[in-house]
């Protein structure tokens, strides 16, 4: 079991964890789920928070315990500002980064922007001829990654265990492939939060590149 260390004041948000292992934080904080992946694409429909055109999320809300992915909270700081939902009660509302501002909106609410909790490695990135992008699961459908836990650095529910519980244990069903189609690394994934004046995202800030961007020579990835 993680202890905290005599003396250390850890953060807010203090470091990747893995929601499985819920040893792998200080005592002082829970492991909560960054990955708003929901069925079929759509928003994440998170209990209480009135979500349109929203579906069952694949790794958070009701089924943090599920993902692979994420932050160590401590959660009794923003009690009633996160989730309702009893296994992952207060962690911070998940949210995607490369979601258009109206979905982030919708999700987070009009007060909060979505910060990517965790940076690209270069391991996630994927030429696809065009120049290297982050790895998403549609390269799984089409063959261009295996998806292995060696594979990628960052990336959610590696060999597609959790996909394959909800989907029945049945490989060949249409809800193990939309639920492969939505795994993602780490661009894809982060939480709401309510930013003071002159704050930006730490992905956001002057100067950062990420790893993709790195490996193109400093070129945006392909969309």
């Amino acid at each position: 079991m993680a202890t905290s260390c005599i003396g250390v004041e850890y953060p807010l948000v203090a470091f990747r964890c893995d929601p499985q292992q819920q040893d792998n934080c200080p005592e002082t904080h829970f492991c909560c789920s960054d990955d708003p992946a929901a069925a079929g694409g759509a928003k994440p429909n998170y209990s209480g928070k009135n979500i349109s055109d929203s579906a069952t999320p694949y790794f958070s809300g009701d089924n943090n315990a599920l993902s692979r992915s994420g932050m160590c909270v401590r959660v009794d700081d923003i009690a009633g500002q996160g989730l309702i939902e009893f296994p992952a009660a207060n962690c911070p509302i998940p949210c995607n980064p490369t979601w258009d501002p109206s979905w982030i909106d919708d999700v987070c609410g009009p007060a909060r922007v979505c910060c990517q909790t965790v940076a690209l490695e270069a391991a996630d990135c994927i030429n696809d001829g065009s120049g290297f992008r982050p790895v998403d699961g549609d390269d799984i459908v089409a063959g261009l990654s295996a998806w292995r836990p060696a594979d990628h650095a960052t990336h959610q529910d590696p060999n597609g265990s959790g996909c394959l519980l909800q989907a029945g244990n049945d490989p060949q069903s249409a809800a193990f492939e939309d639920c492969i189609r939505q795994l993602s690394v780490a661009n894809q994934r982060g939480f709401c939060m309510a930013l003071q004046a002159g704050q930006t995202c730490p992905t956001e800030q002057p100067g950062f590149i990420d790893a993709c961007t790195q490996l193109n020579g400093g070129v945006a990835p392909p969309a």
